[in-house]
Order: C-alpha cells, then sequence, then structure tokens
C-alpha cells in the first residue's frame, strides 16, 4: 500500500499542458515547443515561405556530413520524446 497526495488540478505534466473547461479537457504542446525552440535558438527566426534550402545535392551526396552532429540529434530527439 502506499500512500497518495493530492496537489491539485493537473496544469503541466510531461511537456502537455492540460486546462479543464465545461467543454471538456484541452492538451497543448505550446510551451514544450517553444523550450525546443530556445534551446535551439530558432525563437526569434524570421519566417520564410518554405524551410527547405534551394540546393539539395548535399542531400544525396555520401561522403556530406553534418556540421554539427549532436545539435542535430537532440533537435530530433526532443519531440519524438
Amino acid at each position: 500500500m502506499f500512500k497518495v497526495k493530492d496537489i491539485g488540478e493537473l496544469k503541466y505534466f510531461v511537456g502537455l499542458e492540460v486546462a479543464r473547461s465545461h467543454n471538456g479537457i484541452h492538451i497543448c504542446q505550446r510551451k514544450y515547443t517553444l523550450d525546443i525552440l530556445v534551446d535551439i535558438g530558432l525563437l526569434v527566426a524570421k519566417h520564410i515561405s518554405t524551410p527547405m534550402i534551394k540546393d539539395t545535392n548535399s542531400f544525396f551526396n555520401k561522403n556530406a556530413t553534418l556540421y554539427d552532429t549532436v545539435a542535430y540529434q537532440r533537435i530530433i530527439r526532443r519531440p519524438l520524446y
């Protein structure tokens, strides 16, 4: 047997913001997304019409290397969490 402590209404849990209303429960990941943007330094980035680069030849070059693989892996891992 274990003790349970009531700490009030759920507001934030594992990257999810939770809000209750008479219509139901609203779940949002706005704070989690903003934390990722702050972490990778893109919070103040300017908007563009498409995030793709024009020259895609480097995508198909097997000898091409990423400049910062650790940062890239951290960025990719966070949404998967």
